[in-house]
């Protein structure tokens, strides 16, 4: 009996694109090796650049909260300067109003005599205290 053969590509076609794929597989395989590996190799140069790049975001957040509080505190001090700057007005005026009296004071004053005559005092002698005797009874005596 004879094998029949289905009809179709010959044998050393279906070798030659076996060999193919398997030599294109093979070719794959380093190619993705290769890159793996420079991957890899590019990874671990850029670990301390993402190092860095950490630290400097560490440091960026340390600084917008020192920002934050300094504006916070700002704002505070301005508020405060707002606050007293308005009484200053008010101040002014008494000021003013105090500046006014002074002034008359100091008009009323020099028209004043610069001295005058204080009367003579009489000295009075110590006068002896007579002694008592004699009980009340009040204390049983």
């Amino acid at each position: 009996m004879t094998e029949r053969r289905p009809p179709g590509l010959p044998p050393h076609i279906v070798v030659m694109l076996s060999a193919s794929t398997a030599g294109y597989a093979i070719l794959l395989a380093g190619v993705a090796g290769l890159q793996s590996a420079d991957e890899a190799a590019l990874a671990a140069g850029r670990a301390p650049l993402a190092s860095a790049v950490d630290q400097l975001a560490g440091e960026h957040d340390q600084l917008s909260s020192v920002l934050d509080r300094s504006r916070a505190s700002y704002d505070s001090l301005s508020a405060t300067y707002a606050a007293i700057a308005g009484r200053l007005g008010s101040l002014e005026a008494t000021l003013s109003g105090f500046a006014g009296t002074v002034a008359e004071i100091d008009g009323q004053s020099r028209s004043l005599p610069t001295s005058f005559k204080v009367p003579a005092l009489k000295t009075v002698s110590r006068v002896a205290v007579p002694t008592t005797q004699g009980t009340s009874g009040a204390s049983g005596g």
